[in-house]
C-alpha cells in the first residue's frame, strides 16, 4: 500500500483525504493529507452575498477596466475572502472581464466541484454579467499528460465557456492572447503549433495593448520559480512581437518584475493560498499574500493595482503602450 500511495499525486491525496475526514482509519494517505492541511485553504468561508448592480462598468475603444487573478480554485474561506473583495471592488469601481491565470478548482473534478469553488464564490460577478476569460493552469487537468486531464481540461472549458485552450480576445484598446502552458498544452508535442499561432496572432494584431495571460510564470521568485521551458520556446516570440504585459498564475504569491526586453511580467496566484518568495534580479515587488489584480486602461496608459483580500493597494504601477512595434 505505501508504494502505490507515494504515486497518488497531491490533488488526489487531499480529495482522499477529504473523504476520511472523521473516519477511524489513519494510513498514510490520511497522515499525509493531514500534513498538507496546514498549507491549504480548506476550512470553509461564507460565500460573498453583496448585490450588484449588472453590467454597470463602462467600456470604450481606448477604455478598460479589468480585473486579473490565478489559482481561487479551493472554494474555502480564503478564496470566499478573496472572491468578496472583487465582489466589493466592482460595487465602486465595476468592471466587465475576469481574466482567470489557471488552477480554478483544486482537490477533485471539476465537474463535482464546480458550484463550490467556481459559482458559489463567484455569484455576485456572475449575476452581474462579468466574463470570465481562463487561462488553464496544471490542476485544471491534472497533473499529468493523459487522456484524464485532456478530459477535465475539455471539462472546465465547457463549464466557462472558454472557446479553446489556447485563444485570443480583444475587448477595448486590448487584445488578450490565452496560452495553454499546462503539462498536456505547452509541454507535448504538439507545443510549437501553439507557438507558431501566437506568433502569427501578434503579428497580425493592431491593437493598442498586448497582453499575454498563462499559469505558469516566466519569471518568478515563489516557490516554483521561473518556467524553463517558457522562457527558451515562448519568451523570444514574446520580446519579438513587443508584448506589453503578461499575466501568470501558478506560485500563490504576487510579483511584478522590472521590465524585461520591454515586458513587465505579473505573477498574480494568491487567489486562495500563498507560498513563500525570495527577490531577484527580476523583482520589482513581491509578496506572499492573498491578492487579485484590478487593471485601469485609458488610451496609451495602463495603471495596475495588487489589492489584497483586506482591500489594502500592495502595488501600484503605470505602464505606457509600446510604440514602433
Amino acid at each position: 500500500m505505501g508504494g502505490s500511495v507515494s504515486k497518488l499525486s497531491r490533488r488526489q491525496l487531499i480529495a482522499g483525504g477529504i473523504g476520511v475526514t472523521g473516519a477511524a482509519g489513519t494510513g498514510v494517505a490520511l497522515n499525509k493529507a493531514w500534513s498538507l492541511f496546514a498549507r491549504e485553504d480548506l476550512i470553509p468561508g461564507a460565500a460573498p452575498t453583496v448585490e450588484l448592480s449588472p453590467r454597470a462598468w463602462t467600456d470604450s475603444d481606448d477604455g478598460l477596466r479589468f480585473v486579473a487573478v490565478g489559482d481561487t480554485g479551493s472554494g474555502g474561506r480564503q478564496a470566499a475572502a478573496v472572491a468578496g473583495r472583487m465582489a466589493l471592488t466592482y460595487a465602486e469601481r465595476p468592471f466587465g472581464l475576469v481574466s482567470l491565470l489557471g488552477d480554478i478548482c483544486y482537490y477533485g473534478s471539476v465537474k463535482d466541484r464546480f458550484h463550490d469553488v467556481f459559482i458559489r464564490p463567484m455569484t455576485p460577478l456572475i449575476d452581474a454579467d462579468v466574463t470570465f476569460e481562463l487561462a488553464i493552469g496544471n490542476h485544471d487537468g491534472g497533473l499529468h499528460y493523459s487522456d484524464a486531464s485532456l478530459e477535465e481540461i475539455d471539462a472546465t472549458l465547457d463549464r466557462l465557456g472558454t472557446p479553446a485552450r489556447y485563444y485570443t480576445t480583444s475587448h477595448g484598446p486590448v487584445q488578450f492572447f490565452y496560452i495553454d502552458s499546462s503539462e498536456p498544452g505547452f509541454f507535448d508535442d504538439g507545443a510549437l503549433s501553439q507557438i507558431e499561432w501566437l506568433d502569427d496572432e501578434l503579428a497580425s494584431s493592431t491593437a493598442q495593448w498586448k497582453v499575454v495571460a498563462m499559469h505558469h510564470p516566466v519569471y518568478s521568485c515563489g516557490l516554483h520559480g521561473p518556467t524553463a521551458r517558457l522562457q527558451e520556446f515562448l519568451e523570444p516570440v514574446l520580446t519579438a512581437r513587443a508584448v506589453d504585459l503578461v499575466l501568470c498564475g501558478h506560485d500563490h504569491n504576487y510579483e511584478r518584475t522590472v521590465p524585461v526586453d520591454g515586458i513587465t511580467y505579473v505573477v498574480s496566484g494568491g487567489g486562495c493560498k500563498t507560498t513563500r518568495v525570495r527577490p531577484n534580479q527580476f523583482t520589482a515587488v513581491a509578496e506572499s499574500t492573498l491578492q487579485f489584480m484590478v487593471f485601469d486602461i485609458d488610451g496609451d496608459r495602463l495603471v495596475g493595482q495588487a489589492i489584497h483580500a483586506d482591500g489594502d493597494v500592495l502595488d501600484r504601477f503605470e505602464l505606457r503602450a509600446r510604440e514602433g512595434r
